[in-house]
């Protein structure tokens, strides 16, 4: 195998030193598309390390096409769906969760643009109304168009007897 001209370490010197793509290979003398191959792998396994491997197994399996609750019952030893339903919540509350499936994505190719232009073909589709609907729904979910849900807990005090519960039985 041969010896990479320049390592891993000096493209990313240069990339957080503010260089684009095309200047780092400029300045290394390698093409634009080993530069863009090659950063995209960096910070793809810069964004993993961050992560425990549980959290690591939850992110690969969420790249790959997985429900996060599915994701989550696989990566983590949970009692029952409820559980991974609720971890999956926590996890995606967490930036670098959210940014290494990201990058996890855009290397599949997956980039935000191409959901987008693959879901506006569905939102555009004439033939089947509930094709339509459902991919409004999910264009509003991905932009957080949507009000936050709200869940109001009411407690309150009822002193009722026997003899109410009878009177209310008659009518």
């Amino acid at each position: 195998m041969r010896a990479r001209k320049v390592s891993d370490d000096q493209i990313l010197n240069l990339y957080n030193q503010g260089l684009n793509q095309s200047q780092i290979g400029e300045a290394l003398g390698v093409s634009n598309v080993a530069i863009h191959k090659r950063l995209k792998r960096i910070i793809v396994m810069a964004n993993l390390e961050k992560l425990t491997p549980k959290e690591q197994k939850f992110c690969l399996a969420v790249s790959e096409g997985k429900s996060r609750t599915q994701a989550a019952m696989e990566a983590y030893d949970v009692s029952s769906r409820d559980s991974a339903k609720a971890l999956q919540n926590t996890l995606m509350g967490k930036p670098e969760i959210v940014e290494s499936i990201s990058a996890l994505m855009d290397a599949h190719g997956l980039t935000k643009s191409h959901r987008i232009k693959i879901l506006k073909k569905h939102v555009d589709n004439e033939t089947d109304p509930n094709v339509s609907i459902r991919a409004l729904d999910m264009s509003f979910k991905l932009d957080n168009s949507y009000p936050p849900q709200r869940n109001f807990n009411v407690n309150a005090d009822f002193n009722i007897t026997p003899v109410d519960i009878d009177r209310w039985k008659r009518g």
